[in-house]
């Protein structure tokens, strides 16, 4: 795969929601992307879903 086809695929992945998915496909193609490594990483947002799911009840209480 090339660097496009690998942000891609990444955006695609965090589209449909499978946040973890993509961090773990970026970490598999990090040596094929180099420099672009930290860049493509610092997008992946660091969600803990479980820790979102309790403020957003929170917020309704």
């Amino acid at each position: 795969m090339n660097t496009e086809e690998i942000v891609q695929k990444v955006k695609d992945l965090i589209g449909e929601g499978n946040v973890e998915k993509a961090k773990q496909f970026l970490e598999e193609h990090k040596d094929e992307i180099g420099e672009q490594y930290e860049k493509l990483k610092g997008m992946i947002p660091d969600i803990d879903t479980g820790g979102l799911a309790d403020k957003v009840k929170n917020f309704f209480k």
